[in-house]
Order: structure tokens, then C-alpha cells, then sequence
């Protein structure tokens, strides 16, 4: 890995350093935590507009924030989202009076996190919001039918959301009203990709995927997810013939429409490469008799280095084409000259007693619950796999489920590591909620659920014998189903946890002891991880796949394995 950078672990918090030391006239953080990003001039009674997502896509997400756009981000780690206690400091820090609302990627990690915080934000703070998901990769999925929720990912085409939203909220429109513009933005745009490298997360510190050198991928997603077909690399008109052919096909009618178009790179593609897509897409378009009002050409929503290039359309009616022309300042995109009537510069004091600087307290607590021993356990049997998890993401996901166990289950257990604590149910609430905060992508927040629901299931006791045992993973498969709406057999977590809590039971019901238990339970979780290659996914990255994702192997039953395997150990 050859990057500009000091140590990986920093690697987010040293770039937002930058962005707050370039731009102070436009951006600011709250919470005294960098990663609440908002904007410098909040609007008096005008709704807010909060987004967020994780690190290695600018100019996305944080780059709009700032005048006639966005008003707020929550930034994650690489690839990771942000959390929702992050996104509630956000949304309060926007907040004057009218209501938030939520413009983000159609990412489970992101959903989880920002529902967490609309509902905090209504119960604690009294603040309407409302959501909208970016969900225009036509690589990713169908249309959906009406009523059904869209398995397309959000990508670089959201950038036309934000505009046309941000626009509507500058206009002092209702939230209802800028929740219906952001809607018909949603609906009315469609992106596809094409890959041509892959990219290296800093902390993994190896590519996630890889392509040949004379190959390249059409569809790919923005984290490496798989696209729709792999070949040899054609020259730049046949790319573009094929992109195109499948953007326009998607919409219902486009000859003869009015559209703007954005001709994104994704990190590594030179201005040259990406004017002669710009070249070919005028073309095909004029040939279509569609319209271009406007171009964009230039880096929107990147993949760190990725070579590629991406090509959005924006099919335009009177109230979109106006919306877009509004001006914008923000640091990554300028258009026209904002007006600063009715602005007011944010208070950028520190907040105190921030969850990160709670955590650094001294505890001198003898740990007299078992449960702390196993979640040390846990925590050292994810670190010690933690390169096994990552190579199985490689192939679904990211590549960075096992930098997120095994940062996760770490804090989980230093949040619980000396304080002493008897109540079963407090301790695995108290480790879930840090792991909510240290790591919360798809798989840290579900995790996360699974350890809060298990601590609602032990509430007030203080042993764990097996009857014990079976509550506690009984409750982190059900926190985990509850909030992931996955079953077994979907080819999830669930699938090496589930098979272990049969086990356990039946281990109880067969008079056993609890090592024996525990080592059944062990066997039957490995067992339901082999099993998952006979399934096909039908949640995540994953689920992208179809059919071929059939002879994988799933990263999230390996750690349900590795769980009950710690399990086993610290007894």
C-alpha cells in the first residue's frame, strides 16, 4: 500500500483536521466531535438537511455541506457509517425550528443508524424528521414495484439530490415540500459504473478485490461491490454505449426530454479520460433527441483510488431544471453567488463530556461476572481472525468486517473491563451501546443490538449457568433479526447463531453440563457456517449477487462461529 498518510488508524480524523483548517468559512463540527460536520452560516427557520455516510467517497458526503446544499454531515470510518448518537448531535446542531431531513445512501449500516437517531431526535428533542434514500445504481437491482423497498445502492447520482433538495430548503419551502423535491430527484435519476482497479482500504492495507489489467468491471459499486459483468477493457465509445444503453432503458420515457448529466470519477481517472465519456454521452444523447441543460464533469463521489467512472442522468421538469440552477457554495462544489441574508455563524463551542473522553475514565472494579471474561475472549478471538473475516468480506462485502469485530468487541469489553459490575443485563447493555458508538456499519449496529437485547433478557441476574446462557444468545440472535429483519436460511449471522441456540437447548433439555453445552453449541455454529454455502443471499452486498453468491461462504455466520467459540473458551 503506497498512501500519503501518517498512521491508518487516524487516516479520517487527520483529513477532517484539513477540511476544518481549508474552510472554516464554510464548515464547522459540534459535539467536539470532528466527525459531527456542519455547516459554518445555519439558515434561521429554514428545514435542515443531514446526510452522512462513511470516509473514502470525496467529495461525498461531507463536500456538500454549506450554503444552498447541505447543512449537516455524520462522518463514518473508511466504508463504515457513522453513529447514531453522532447523528443526533448533527441533527440538533441544524435543527431551527422546521425539521431535519435525512438525504443518505440506501446502505443498511447507514439505515439502522440514522432510524436510531430520527427516533431519538422525536422522543428527547421534539424534532420532526423525515428520510429520503439516494438509491440510483441500476447495476444493483430493479425498479421496485410499488410499495416494495428498493435494493438499489445509493451512489454518485444522490449529488443531484442534494442540489435540487438543498435548493428547496433554501427557498424556505415546508419539510413536507422539500421531502417531496427530494423524492422526485430520487425518482427521477439513474447511475451506472464501471471499475477499472480496485481500491485499498488504509487500515486493511491490501486491495478488497482485484481486476486484471486488462480487464474491467461494469456495474461495480463504490466499495468494490460485484456489477453485472466482468470482461477485457474496450475502448471508451463501447464503454459508454453499454452504460448508456442501460441507464436510459430504465426509465420509462426519455427521447425527447430535457436531463442533466454527471460524468463522475472515481478516484483515480484523469479529466482527460472522463471528457472523452462526456464526448461519446453527448452523442448518443443528441442522437436520442434528449436535451442535456447542464454537464458535470469531475470527481463527486469517489472510492478512494479506484480507476472508473460513473454516469448519471437526471431526467429534468420545470420545478428540478429551476432547483438545479440555484446557486451553491460549498468546499468540493460552487455555483452562482449565495446570498448570506438571514444567516447566522454556528457556536462552535466544544460540548463536554463527550462518550470518547467517558470512556477513558479509570476503573479500579474487580470483574466478578463471567460475562466480562467471555466478551475478553470475544475480543481477543476477533482480533486474532481478524485478517480471516477480512478476506471472507473481501469476496460479499467491503473488506472490513474484520477490522469492525474486532475493533467492536474490543470496546464492548473495555467499556465493561473493570467497573465491577454484577448485573448481567447491565453489563451486555452497557458493552452493546459502546459498540454502537466504536463501530457503526451494518454488521458493528447489529451486533451492537444483539448484546443490548441479550443485556434486556439478564436484566438483574447475576450468574450464567445454562438456562442463563440460553437467554443471552437467544436474545442476541433476536435483537439482531429485530433490527436486520433477516431469518435463518437468508444467509446471515443468524445462520451460525440460531443453529447454536438449538443446541444449547437441546444440550439443556439432554441434562447436559455447560461445557458440554457450550461445546455443542460451538459445533453447531461452525456447522451452520459450512452450511451457507449452499444458500443464496438475500441482505447486503451480498444480496447483489443472486445466484452466484450460492458457493460463498458468509462472513456473518463465521462470526457467530467465532462467538461461540470464545463462548466455549471462557468458561
Amino acid at each position: 500500500m503506497k498512501k500519503i498518510i501518517n498512521a491508518p488508524e487516524n487516516y479520517v480524523d487527520e483529513m477532517l483536521e484539513g477540511i476544518y483548517v481549508a474552510h472554516p468559512d464554510l464548515v464547522t463540527y459540534v459535539a467536539d466531535d470532528l466527525r459531527c460536520l456542519v455547516t459554518a452560516n445555519k439558515k434561521e427557520g429554514k428545514v435542515g438537511i443531514a446526510t452522512g455516510g462513511g470516509s473514502g467517497h470525496l467529495p461525498l458526503f461531507l463536500g456538500y455541506v454549506g450554503r444552498g446544499m447541505l447543512d449537516g454531515c455524520c462522518v463514518g470510518d473508511v466504508f463504515q457509517s457513522p453513529s447514531s448518537e453522532q447523528m443526533l448531535a448533527v441533527t440538533k446542531a441544524i435543527d431551527s425550528g422546521a425539521g431535519v431531513l435525512y438525504i443518505y445512501g440506501n446502505y443498511n449500516g447507514d439505515i439502522f443508524n440514522f432510524n436510531m437517531a430520527a427516533e431519538m431526535a422525536e422522543f428527547e428533542e421534539g424534532i420532526r424528521v423525515e428520510t429520503v434514500l439516494g438509491a440510483d445504481d441500476v447495476a444493483s437491482g430493479p425498479l421496485p414495484a410499488e410499495g416494495e423497498k428498493s435494493i438499489r445502492r445509493g451512489v454518485a447520482g444522490i449529488f443531484f439530490v442534494y442540489k435540487c433538495a438543498g435548493a428547496a430548503a433554501d427557498r424556505m419551502m415546508s419539510l413536507d415540500d422539500v421531502k417531496r423535491v427530494a423524492e422526485k430527484a430520487t425518482a427521477s435519476v439513474r447511475t451506472m459504473g464501471v471499475a477499472l482497479t480496485p481500491c485499498i482500504v488504509p487500515r486493511v492495507g491490501h486491495p478488497g478485490f482485484s481486476i486484471g489489467d486488462d480487464e474491467m468491471e461494469i456495474g461495480m459499486g463504490i466499495h468494490g461491490e460485484t456489477g453485472i459483468r466482468r470482461g477485457k477493457l474496450e475502448p471508451a465509445d463501447q464503454i459508454v454505449e453499454e452504460m448508456m444503453e442501460k441507464i436510459l432503458a430504465d426509465f420509462d420515457e426519455i427521447d425527447g426530454s430535457r436531463v442533466a448529466v454527471l460524468v463522475n470519477g472515481l478516484g483515480a481517472t484523469t479529466l482527460d479520460e472522463q471528457y472523452i465519456v462526456t464526448r461519446k454521452i453527448d452523442s448518443i444523447l443528441k442522437s436520442r433527441n434528449i436535451t442535456v441543460k447542464r454537464y458535470y464533469v469531475g470527481e463527486y463521489a469517489t472510492a478512494l483510488e479506484m480507476a472508473g467512472v460513473s454516469i448519471s442522468v437526471l431526467k429534468l421538469d420545470e420545478e428540478l431544471e429551476s432547483l438545479l440552477e440555484e446557486p451553491a457554495q460549498t468546499p468540493f462544489f460552487h455555483q452562482g453567488s449565495v446570498s448570506e441574508e438571514g444567516t447566522v455563524k454556528m457556536d462552535v463551542k466544544k460540548a463536554a463530556g463527550t462518550a470518547a473522553e467517558g470512556s477513558a475514565e479509570e476503573k479500579n472494579g474487580e470483574d466478578v461476572n463471567s460475562l466480562v471474561e467471555f466478551l475478553k475472549k470475544v475480543s481477543e478471538i476477533m482480533a486474532e481472525h481478524k485478517d480471516y473475516l477480512i478476506d471472507l468480506d473481501s469476496v460479499v462485502g467491503d473488506g472490513d468486517l474484520g477490522l469492525t469485530m474486532s475493533d467492536g468487541f474490543a470496546a464492548a469489553y473495555k467499556a465493561v473491563h473493570g467497573t465491577g459490575e454484577t448485573d448481567s443485563g447491565k453489563l451486555l447493555y452497557t458493552a452493546g451501546k459502546a459498540m454502537s458508538i466504536a463501530v457503526p456499519s451494518t454488521m458493528g449496529t447489529l451486533m451492537a443490538s444483539g448484546l443490548m437485547q441479550a443485556g434486556k433478557k439478564l436484566r438483574g441476574k447475576t450468574e450464567t449457568g445454562l438456562a442463563e446462557s440460553v437467554e443471552l444468545f437467544e436474545g442476541y440472535a433476536e435483537g439482531v433479526m429485530a433490527l436486520g429483519k433477516a431469518k435463518v436460511g437468508d444467509k446471515t449471522f443468524l445462520d451460525g447463531m440460531v443453529p447454536a441456540v438449538e443446541a444449547l437447548k437441546a444440550a439443556q433439555a439432554a441434562g447436559k453440563d455447560l461445557n458440554a453445552a457450550a461445546k455443542d453449541a460451538k459445533e453447531a455454529a461452525q456447522k451452520g457456517f459450512e452450511n451457507t454455502t449452499s444458500m443464496i443471499a438475500v441482505h447486503g452486498r451480498a444480496a447483489t449477487r443472486g445466484e452466484a453468491s450460492r458457493s460463498l461462504k458468509d462472513p456473518g455466520a463465521a462470526v457467530a462461529m467465532l462467538i461461540m467459540d470464545a463462548f466455549e473458551q471462557s468458561l
